[in-house]
């Protein structure tokens, strides 16, 4: 009898045949068959197998009349197979050479079924997994003995990494999944699960698995796709209710629901998934937890520690929710979810006083510092840092709080450590006397975090276009040590503008570019005064990306600091990122700000830089990152001006006010309901009262409505009588418009530090408090305070609006004394010179570059 048959089903896979015939023919266990089963391929893979099997009687072909599954098809393979142990493999993958051979001599030394490890290989060779063991397996075990405590799913799942007894799966009619988009060797699995009595988990990487742009672990999984996953809960549950195990099929159900919602909603943000996918999806998942009786029999589970089944949490979030998008609720359910699964790895972080874990990610070659971060709790470990065999000190360490619990806080320890100007020098670091990983030269960290050379051969031909013109001669010349200026895509007229302007004005030798969108209404002002432009999304735009050394904007979204797939273009170089912030940082958004990669941050005011940089506050940015230089803007805001009597009205941005964003630009889609709003009806009120009217009147002060930028497209719509002079950045410039008004009315928008800092008079009309517009908004409130740091008073209804704007005008927009000193305390500067500041940050921190 053959040891071991190899059954592989095959569709169209002529492309990776004959590198996945060496693969076997290089095996070292030479007593084996492969069990080729095609499933009616309309290329020339049969043919190709009729080939091989002429030259090695090993290899068989097996054809299927009608194309039927790779479920089918291995379930054929299975019944062909004459080996006493059956293995399967995939046409498009690799075996390495003692695959065959450690698993046989595992199973005929424990007389058990096999499992092994395997790697994942990415298109361009790199290892993007390396499977492990499970820790404290004894040598010999049952599945379900162990499940309790390495859990139920490495026992579920990669089936090639598994030898089994053949006559076992013919025994127990224990075959694949049929009829299935996918998850039809998890079904096998499933059904075995209860019936490995003897097992044994070796240690060695036994499979390849190529994860190749066709493979369909790298395409788009659809709702048939989603269904199938849970499908196999289904099974599972059948096989532990056989067994009075249905606490296993529990967690098996849990694991997948702490997967799979999110992973769909990964796709939808790439437009891959859509409102249908979610409802079949939800639907799915409801069924089986109505079937088996979930939340009843995991109640008091539930209760006591939801984090133990965060998934099964997630769904009944899903299931209790009233929003009538199905994609809404499992975004609502991911925030439950995420929050469980954080609170479970920071008690492991409580139980052990530290993480036991520091990861190194990030390297900033211009000024040779290397970040290490690690978690604790209430009283960080004891550190040392050795530098060239001394005992050295970070350059920068701060404390950052990620959460409060009942009686205990976790911090992150994030330390930005020197390399030593030799760079044969090691430096080491150790955390609570353990060592941390590092113990390297400078040489070694420079060459560790270095980009890797991509082969390009499979990717797509405008992906390979661009590389070809990003690589070129003309245009490494053309951009050589460009900086890159940018605003929003469609606009200009923000700190990004005006930075440019003085640095091509004060450093010509700055190789300085803008880009825009060439049908903003920006373009051809800025075009007319000599501006660099190049246009937003073209070639040219994502060429200068990839060649750039400074990337400098006042905003902060993915369109912006990562235009590009990254798998495509990791071996360019990355510009360092300059966030010139669009305004005063006064709620707390580090939850959107942290996963930006900031190398330097400008701030305005002492109290803003200091809410970021102090030990404590949620900001992974230290005083490394973050600069006290005041806004470029705020240069053209001193301007001398004439002033004109305009009351100029300008609320803030309402995300929940859009529809969805692609990520892609700053436009979202329409929302129909906008105009029903509880915000466009407030600011009508205010419009209609014939109390305003008649102070403008009186004081003759004229009203300019200015939309925020992503309301530009409603603007036209808004029902404000024929006095409002509606307007928006396509009407002109707002740093213009806020020179020359007398009196501000907003709610909550950061412009309101703009006009105070132009010594205008600002008026707060918040008719909803501020903790509910920050929740709203997805905001934590910061350390602004209306009611103590405002520049004017906070009205909370019309007749309190009504008044105070009557005294604004009566002193003829002059902040009263109490705001003017507020306004001199906010601010770090009152002076020109803050393009000057921030231009010396930014060269400065490039002269800081440490050789290695």
């Amino acid at each position: 009898m053959t040891a071991v048959s190899v059954v592989v089903a095959v569709y169209n896979a002529q492309p990776w045949l004959d590198r996945f015939f060496a693969s076997l023919q290089r095996q070292t266990l030479q007593d084996f068959e492969v069990v080729m089963v095609d499933d009616a391929s309309t290329d020339q893979s049969a043919a190709l197998i009729e080939k091989t099997a002429e030259a090695d009687p090993r290899f068989r072909l097996v054809r299927l009349p009608v194309n039927s599954g790779a479920g089918t098809a291995r379930n054929a393979g299975i019944m062909e197979a004459r080996g006493e142990t059956l293995c399967f493999a995939d046409p498009d993958d690799l075996l390495p050479e003692t695959s065959l051979e450690v698993r046989y001599a595992a199973y005929k030394h424990h007389n058990a079924i096999v499992r092994a490890c395997h790697d994942e290989i990415g298109d361009d060779g790199s290892m993007r997994n390396h499977e492990t063991r499970p820790d404290r397996l004894p040598e010999l075990f049952s599945p379900v003995d162990e499940a309790e405590r390495v859990g139920v799913n490495p026992f579920l799942c990669a089936h090639w990494t598994w030898l089994f007894p053949t006559e076992l799966l013919r025994r127990h009619k224990i075959f694949n999944g049929e009829d299935m988009r996918t998850a039809e060797d998890i079904v096998l699995l499933n059904k075995l699960f209860f019936h490995i009595k003897r097992m044994v988990w070796i240690p060695d990487t036994v499979y390849l698995w190529m994860k190749h742009e066709e493979s369909l672990s790298t395409t788009r999984y659809t709702a048939e796709h989603y269904e199938n996953y849970f499908q196999c809960c289904d099974v599972f549950y059948r096989e532990a209710g056989k067994h009075r195990r249905m606490e296993l099929a529990d967690q098996f159900f849990d694991g997948y629901l702490a997967l799979y919602p999110g992973h769909l909603l990964a796709q939808a943000a790439r437009g891959a998934s859509d409102e249908l996918d979610a409802q079949k999806l939800i639907a799915a998942t409801a069924r089986i937890a109505e079937r088996y009786a979930v939340f009843a029999r995991c109640a008091e589970v539930l209760r006591r520690n939801p984090a133990h089944y965060a998934g099964l949490c997630r769904l009944m979030a899903v299931l209790q929710s009233d929003n009538q998008s199905a994609l809404l609720r499992l975004v609502e359910s991911q925030r439950v979810f995420n929050r469980l699964m954080e609170e479970k790895r920071f008690e492991g972080v409580r139980a052990a006083g530290w993480s036991r874990q520091v990861s190194f990610d990030k390297l900033d070659r211009e000024t040779g510092l290397v970040r290490a971060r690690y978690l604790f709790c209430d009283n960080g470990p004891e550190e040392r840092f050795v530098s060239g065999g001394r005992d050295a000190q970070p350059a920068y360490a701060k404390n950052r709080t990620v959460h409060t619990g009942n009686g205990y806080v976790i911090f992150e320890r994030i330390l930005w450590l020197p390399l030593p100007p030799d760079g044969d020098e090691r430096i080491a670091l150790t955390v609570g006397g353990q060592d941390s990983g590092l113990n390297h030269t400078a040489s070694q960290l420079r060459a560790a975090f270095a980009p890797r050379p991509l082969n390009d051969a499979g990717f797509p031909p405008d992906v390979r276009a661009l590389r070809r013109l990003a690589a070129s001669p003309a245009v490494r010349e053309k951009f050589r040590d460009a900086w890159l200026f940018i605003d929003r895509d469609n606009e200009a007229d923000d700190n990004a503008e005006h930075l440019y302007r003085w640095v091509r004005r004060e450093h010509p030798e700055v190789n300085a570019w803008f880009v825009l969108n060439q049908e903003s209404h920006d373009w051809p002002r800025l075009e007319a005064e000599g501006f660099r432009l190049v246009g937003h999304g073209t070639m040219e735009h994502y060429a200068l990306y990839l060649s750039a050394s400074k990337l400098v904007s006042s905003q902060m979204d993915v369109y912006i600091y990562a235009p590009l797939e990254e798998r495509y273009y990791s071996d360019f170089p990355k510009p360092t990122y300059v966030c010139l912030q669009h305004g005063v940082t006064k709620e707390d958004i580090s939850s959107w700000l942290n996963p930006v990669p900031i190398d330097l941050f400008v701030t305005a005011s002492p109290a803003e830089y200091a809410s970021i940089v102090s030990d404590g506050t949620a900001y992974i940015m230290t005083e490394k990152e973050v600069r006290l230089t005041s806004f470029p803007r705020f240069d053209k805001l001193l301007e001398p001006v004439e002033q004109e009597n305009t009351l100029l009205v300008m609320p803030t941005w309402r995300s929940d006010l859009v529809g969805e964003w692609d990520g892609k630009g700053q436009r979202r889609e329409r929302n129909e309901a906008f105009y029903s709003s509880s915000y466009v009806a407030t600011w009508k009120d205010v419009f209609d009262d014939p109390r305003l009217k008649a102070l403008l009147d009186k004081y003759g002060y004229g009203v300019v409505f200015f939309a925020h930028p992503g309301f530009e497209e409603y603007l036209d719509g808004m029902p404000f009588p024929a006095y409002v002079d509606k307007r928006s950045k396509r009407h002109g410039s707002l740093m213009e418009l806020m020179k020359r008004s007398r009196v501000m009315i907003t709610d909550f928008s950061s412009v309101a530090f703009d006009m105070a800092h132009a010594k205008r008079s600002v008026l707060y009309y918040q008719p909803e408090d501020e903790a509910g517009y920050a929740r709203r908004q997805n905001r934590k409130t910061g350390f602004f305070h209306y009611s103590t740091m405002g520049f004017g008073p906070v009205c909370r209804d019309r007749d309190a609006l009504i008044a105070a704007l009557e005294d604004a005008l009566r002193a003829g927009g002059v902040p009263a004394p109490e705001y003017a000193e507020r306004e001199k305390k906010t601010f770090a500067h009152h002076d020109r010179n803050s393009c000057q500041r921030v231009f010396d940050a930014i060269a400065a921190d490039s002269k800081h570059h440490f050789e290695g």
